[in-house]
């Protein structure tokens, strides 16, 4: 992909004294060929063969010998072949063996000639030797001074050993401001730029590292001087041409004389590199249609380590700068970026030279600009912060609602940290196919159109809350992640954790409080990552990182939704002030800085203390949660038949594990899986779930409970509205009297509190610590339940059951029970618009199952609104909240003519939303070659294809073509998205999901076997392993039960 260039000397006869470089026509560089294995070959006639044969490492050389470059390019020494053997010419056996003495005597006047042309042979190999020693030197050194060396031969020639051989920087030397100009060309698709950055010593070091690949760097532009140089004498040498160490990505120069500890050094060069239409360039160009045709933008995406490939730099969070930035465009296009504009200016050429205000100190990850030509809508905080959404001209009327959204919970942040917003805007920008949700680049934040477009009339009241929530998320980063950033990827979840919890439910709350968001924290958060947590391949939420692919890696669930889970418990057992104190203590510490997780539980600690809230220690609770994988089982054993009015209960705590058989072996520390666990309780006597009581159950010691005033017969409910961090299981007359108390009241339990028992029980179960049926009986409510957050939770672990069920007989008997318990709610809230957000989330999902199991109203009804719009595409009649079920149910019940009406509508539709619920439903087919061709076509759309390889795989029929596309794929889809966080773990997840027998079983571990190079799969792929074994553990053990309850339900209910 790099050329490599030529470049003079070292010196080069160059005044590299400080001047400014003109990037408006930039040099182009000659490319250096690459050099080819050179073998020469020289063969005598002889009577026995004149053949040549193969020499190891696949050369070719003859009997008598060959001179050959190494394997190795440019190679320190070339080898000669010279054998010694006789002359076949002057030895002669005759048949008895003894020595022709006519023979001898004849050939004996040649044999003087003989040697003198062998000496002359051997003179003129020894010469060409010498002189191809000489011209192999002189490439290697030409070749030694240019940059992009993909096969590591620089590194070969200067050795392994050195500073160098280290992913982490060394803290000898620290940036301070960069001075960073970009020429970027969107019609030749290329950019060019100059960096300076102002360097301080802290250690004397004869070794400068700055962090670069796949950037073409002329290296006798790379200088170091300090920072007032008045001479040339001044420059410092080199030892030798900077080289490139392509294992850590660094740009090696060694100085002749060290830099000095206290003293300012200014580092300088030039770099150009292709604009790709690839997300993993760091900054890559993006295509959008526009009704006179394609057009291009523009932009970075310099997390988590790609701002090496945009700019040399020093790429590690700790490392913060000042940023002064200055892009040259087309005068077509506008530049934004982190800072606001200090100065447009229009170049001899017709470009605009826009430079930008200095930042404050800021990480390389987070440097962000766009050269683009969309349009903006504005608004001014009340904090006096102007804000801009930017999106494509046909889409800038559906910024309305991020934009008001996001003022809000920004004023709101700034009061609730006690640190307001440093910069005086903030942009925000909707990029077409931009691989993530969203990305908090300080004052510049990336966002997916889909989850930050929003129309009334198209989109559901899901997306709604979706766009809210990841809104608040990245405005929660510009504190924590932003201000405040980790010092190292092994405290990833200290950003996105905190992000993940502050932003959807303290920031978004605020923003929309009717929609009882906190009731929500356990469907869209914990349980989510419980699940991968109950595995044996889960991992501990922080751990060291030694590799990119294990930084890559940390961008999971357990960062983000686990991170949340713990803070949010840790708020609940200090109590909201005492943790918001806290927090604005930590925040206001460590501005423009970096710190570690130790440093916030000294904060929290201090404050608790303060308030007396605790006597434990915060970080001695804490590292239970963050420095071992996985949580507890609380086993609440109640002491019945004592007769004196109390509940007696004794409690003690194990690591749950969904497959308990499971190979527990690994690399990962623990504490024993023991966790200090904040032990909330209430009784169906005072119910009191607002203030519940709290008790500690700390690791290596149960606890025993009395609860004055309370009878055998009232039930005791134990991590009231799910605070903790943990599942429960109760004796079975604790779970009956729980069961019988949804059937008589199920709204003496709040939603959350409902959820976390349905949750527990049917996890419990699948784990094989609860009898499955008991987890059933809890179902039986459900006729009565109303309320979303319940419902989304049965749908999670009856869809499960389904799936697992989905291959067997008992599936009928399923079907006809989930559409019994659904039907009601179906009923209930109907096709009009129920009113409220929550309600009519809550009608998205009862018509969803109601059609999916077959209710025959739903379906006709799905089918006929379908039908309309396919009649009068310009008007569309379908509800958006039921816009999802509605467009899969009639595909599904349809034939061709549906499927191909929706991609009509996908190739034509201008609104993201859609277009995403069109993808989905276009997997809902039940035509197997239409799948297929669904299948094959999303590898020309590579922003699209874990969209729809996850909705195929949710389809019975194509859950199995996926599984196939993604084993005959899996090169292009690991060189594609392998290298990408989230998105091929999520990938591979999605897939697996439903594998349950032992043939799945073993493809998938011959897929592993087969291809060790996962990427930022890895540990998906070894959870996916786990997940399928508990599966067919499932399946043997539950099956007949299950089958047997269904049965007789059917039969009770007359179904």
């Amino acid at each position: 992909m790099e050329a490599v260039p030529e470049h003079p000397s070292e010196d080069g006869g160059e005044d590299h004294t400080e001047q400014e470089t003109s990037l408006q026509e930039p040099a182009v560089e000659p490319k250096q060929p690459a050099l080819k294995r050179v073998s020469t070959t020289t063969s005598q006639t002889s009577r026995g063969s004149g053949s040549t044969s193969s020499a190891p490492g696949g050369r070719r050389r003859s009997r008598k010998g060959s001179i050959f470059v190494a394997d190795e390019p440019f190679a320190d020494s070339l080898t000669a072949y010279v054998p010694e053997e006789p002359d076949d010419d002057v030895f002669e056996l005759n048949i008895n063996g003894k020595m022709s003495m006519k023979t001898k005597v004849r050939d004996s006047r040649f044999c003087q000639r003989k040697r003198i042309v062998r000496i002359i042979v051997l003179l003129c190999l020894l010469l060409g030797l010498a002189l191809g020693l000489i011209f192999g030197m002189a490439i290697k050194k030409e070749h030694d001074r240019t940059a992009g060396s993909e096969d590591g031969t620089v590194l070969e020639s200067y050795g392994r050993d050195g500073i160098w051989n280290n992913i982490r920087l060394p803290k000898t030397l620290t940036p301070l401001k960069y001075n960073l100009h970009i020429r970027t060309d969107l019609t030749n698709f290329t950019f060019n730029g100059t960096i300076d950055i102002f360097i301080k010593c802290i250690k004397n070091t004869e070794v400068v590292l700055i962090h670069s690949t796949q950037l073409e760097i002329p290296l006798h532009t790379v200088t170091i001087h300090p920072e007032n140089m008045h001479h040339e004498k001044d420059r410092l040498h080199l030892k030798r041409d900077p080289w490139f160490h392509e294992e850590h990505q660094y740009l090696v120069v060694e100085l002749k004389t060290p830099l000095k500890a206290g003293s300012v050094y200014k580092f300088s060069a030039m770099f150009s590199a292709p604009l790709l239409h690839d997300y993993n360039a760091g900054y890559y160009r993006t295509p959008y249609d526009t009704a006179t045709g394609e057009r291009w933008n523009a932009a970075t995406l310099t997390a988590l380590t790609l701002a090496r490939r945009v700019f040399p730099c020093f790429d590690e969070p700790s490392f913060k700068a000042n940023f002064t930035l200055t892009l040259d465009h087309e005068p077509s296009y506008i530049a934004i970026a982190n800072m606001p504009i200090e100065s447009n200016t229009t170049l001899e050429d017709g470009w605009i030279r826009s430079k930008f205000e200095e930042s404050v100190p800021i990480s390389t990850y987070l440097v962000a600009w766009c050269v683009t030509d969309f349009a903006y809508k504005e608004i001014t905080t009340q904090n006096g912060v102007l804000m801009r959404v930017w999106a494509r001209e046909d889409a800038v009327d559906t910024v309305e609602y991020a934009l008001q959204i996001g003022a809000t919970i920004l004023d709101f942040f700034d009061e609730y940290f006690g640190t307001k917003f440093p910069l005086p805007k903030l942009d925000s920008i909707a990029l077409p196919g931009f691989p993530y949700g969203g990305m908090e680049n300080w004052g510049l934040i990336s966002y997916k159109p889909s989850r930050f477009l929003y129309k009334e009339s198209v989109s559901p009241a899901r997306n709604k809350e979706g766009i809210c929530s990841i809104v608040a998320h990245e405005l929660a980063h510009q504190w924590f992640g932003n201000s405040v950033t980790l010092k190292w990827w092994d405290d990833t979840w200290l950003n996105e954790g905190f992000a993940s919890y502050v932003g959807p439910y303290l920031g978004a709350n605020h923003a929309e409080p009717e929609w009882g968001l906190n009731d929500m924290f356990t469907i869209r958060s914990m349980h989510p990552v419980m699940t991968i947590d109950s595995l044996s391949t889960s991992r501990p939420i922080s751990l060291p990182v030694a590799t990119n692919e294990e930084i890559l890696q940390q961008f999971d669930l357990i960062s983000y939704r686990k991170g949340a889970s713990i803070i949010r418990m840790c708020s609940n057992f200090l109590g909201e002030a005492t943790f918001r104190k806290g927090l604005k203590k930590y925040l206001a510490e460590f501005e423009y800085g970096n710190a570690v997780r130790d440093d916030l539980w000294k904060h929290l600690n201090d404050v608790a203390k303060e308030d007396g809230r605790l006597f434990i220690d915060v970080k001695e609770i804490m590292d239970t949660w963050t420095l071992q994988m996985g949580y507890p089982v609380v086993t609440v054993t109640r002491e019945y038949g004592r007769g004196d009015g109390s509940l007696h209960f004794r409690t003690d705590q194990e690591r749950f594990l969904l497959n308990p058989q499971s190979n527990m072996t690994t690399n990962y520390g623990d504490l024993g899986y023991k966790w200090y666990v904040p032990l909330t309780y209430t009784t169906s006597r005072d119910a009191q779930f607002d203030m519940p009581s709290q008790e500690w159950l700390s690791p290596g010691h149960k606890l025993t409970v009395s609860v004055t005033g309370v009878e055998e017969s009232d039930w005791l409910f134990v991590n009231v509205e799910a605070r903790g961090y943990y599942r429960v299981n109760y004796d079975e007359n604790n779970w009956q009297l729980l069961t019988q108390q949804l059937v008589d009241n199920h709204q003496v339990f709040g939603v959350t509190s409902r959820s976390a028992l349905i949750s527990d029980a049917f996890n419990l179960a699948r784990a094989g610590s609860l009898n499955q049926v008991i987890a059933l009986n809890i179902t039986q409510y459900l006729t009565s339940e109303r309320d979303y957050v319940p419902w989304v939770t049965v749908k999670d672990v009856t869809g499960y059951i389904g799936d697992m069920l989905g291959k067997t007989g008992a599936y009928g008997d399923f079907q006809k029970y989930m559409l019994h318990l659904v039907t009601p709610l179906y009923q209930d809230l109907g096709w009009t618009d129920p009113g409220t957000h929550v309600k009519r989330q809550a009608q998205g999902i009862a018509v969803s199952l109601a059609c999916s199991f077959g209710n025959e109203h739903c379906v006709t009804e799905a089918s006929r609104l379908f039908a309309e719009w396919m009649q009068n595409p310009s008007v569309n009649p379908i509800p958006p909240d039921v816009k999802q079920a509605v467009y899969c149910t009639a595909i599904q019940h349809g034939d061709q003519k549906e499927s191909t009406f929706a991609m009509e509508q996908l190739e034509t539709t201008n609104s993201d939303t859609e277009k995403l619920l069109l993808r989905e439903a276009l997997a809902c087919t039940q035509m197997s070659w239409l799948l297929q061709s669904y299948l094959t076509d999303t590898l020309d759309t590579p922003e699209d294809t874990k969209t729809v390889l996850a909705n195929v795989a949710k389809n019975s029929i194509g859950a199995r073509m996926v599984w196939d596309f993604f084993w005959e794929n899996w090169d292009v889809l690991r060189k594609t998205y392998g290298d990408r966080a989230f998105y091929f773990a999520d990938m591979v997840s999605s897939i697996t999901a439903k594998l349950n027998t032992k043939y799945e079983l073993k493809q998938l571990q011959s897929l592993i076997k087969d291809h060790p190079d996962q990427g930022s799969a890895e540990r998906a792929l070894q959870q996916a392993v786990e997940s399928t074994q508990a599966n067919i553990r499932w399946i043997q053990n539950n099956y007949n039960d299950v089958a047997t309850w269904l049965s007789n339900q059917i039969d009770t209910l007359g179904l």
